[in-house]
């Protein structure tokens, strides 16, 4: 049995913040709004068609179900310090360890690591990454919560850059074996 894939996409301000300091994304709107008026959705459908869970962090699980589960029977994985908690479609835990075993034992092959910071670094400090695309966005916005917690240095490969309409640049980064 192969093991599962674990992927990124995520956008970020040019200055490496995901959201304001609030946790707002309402600035990606007008990115967004740039990517539609070209006839596409920057890759979205592409890339989730094959995606049968996500990987979340509490808050971004929160927010996300501020606007109902959009991720339709794709199965949900919450990392989480709240004991206790609980949440509709998805399994939460406290470690990465413990949301990879689940994972592994639901049969899940494709997992996108979406939203959070902390989650994001949690997953690169237990070795998930498989592949990650990055959009980086046009914008600095001088404060927020940025992409990627505080942690140990990774090396990535860089596999393609792609240019997007509105100034957006799309960069496709795949994981080395940490030294």
């Amino acid at each position: 049995m192969s093991h599962p894939r674990y992927l990124g996409y995520i956008a970020m301000s040019l200055d490496g913040f995901i959201a304001t300091p609030d946790g707002g994304v309402d600035w990606l709107t007008p990115f967004n709004n740039a990517l539609s008026e070209d006839g596409g959705d920057g890759g979205y459908s592409d890339f989730i068609a094959p995606i049968d869970a996500v990987l979340m962090g509490r808050s971004t699980y929160q927010q996300v179900m501020g606007w109902g589960w959009p991720y339709e029977a794709r199965a949900g994985y919450v990392l989480t310090r709240q004991h206790g908690f609980t949440g509709d479609h998805v399994t939460a835990a406290g470690d990465i360890d413990t949301l990879r075993a689940a994972i592994a034992a639901n049969g899940h092959k494709t997992i996108w690591v979406m939203g959070g910071g902390e989650t994001q670094r949690a997953a690169l400090d237990a070795g998930l990454f498989d592949a990650i695309t990055l959009f980086v966005m046009p914008t600095l916005l001088g404060a927020g919560l940025p992409c990627f917690a505080p942690g140990a240095q990774r090396d990535l490969d860089l596999s393609q850059i792609t240019q997007k309409p509105g100034g957006i640049v799309q960069l496709d980064y795949t994981f080395k074996e940490p030294s």
